[in-house]
């Protein structure tokens, strides 16, 4: 049996959702307009660089995207020269996904600063300090109660 009313979840979910939307398109808008990449290409660069490269199934885990999404997503990465394929010579199934320099160079000059900042514009502004705390406790929470809590994914460097 629940502890809590029925109404009150399932508020507390569709405002946490759709709280989360309203500023996941604010900040993606923002992402475009500074760094002309979507804010899934930013989150690939970003997980790519904070573990020096990453197997395909590594990189689709971090971002929850399908396999074939995430192939789709670092072919577009690959066009534009931010990311590059590795495959080791002994074992051509492996394929690695790996940072080149023009990719280090967006990201650390325009996404990840556009990306810091509409983050607490978007996000933070409309939050109190305790507010905060409490989102990340509760976040950590959700995370571990359906095994999804792994600290690399929450590298924030």
């Amino acid at each position: 049996m629940s502890r809590h009313e029925p109404g009150d979840a399932l508020l507390a979910w569709l405002y946490a959702q759709q709280g989360v939307d309203a500023v996941r398109v604010a900040v993606e808008r923002r992402i475009e307009a500074a760094a002309g990449c979507s804010l899934l290409e930013h989150e690939a660069l970003y997980r790519i660089h904070m573990n020096g490269r990453l197997l395909m199934s590594e990189l689709s885990e971090l971002l929850a995207v399908s396999p074939s999404g995430v192939t789709r997503l670092v072919e577009r990465l690959v066009r534009r020269g931010w990311v590059a394929r590795e495959q080791p010579p002994d074992n051509r199934r492996v394929v690695h996904a790996v940072l080149t320099d023009a990719g280090r160079q967006v990201l650390a000059a325009t996404s990840a600063p556009a990306y810091r900042d509409a983050v607490a514009e978007e996000f933070a502004a409309a939050l109190s300090d305790r507010d905060v705390a409490e989102l990340k406790r509760i976040g950590r929470k959700l995370l571990e109660a359906h095994g999804k809590w792994d600290a690399k994914r929450f590298a924030t460097d």
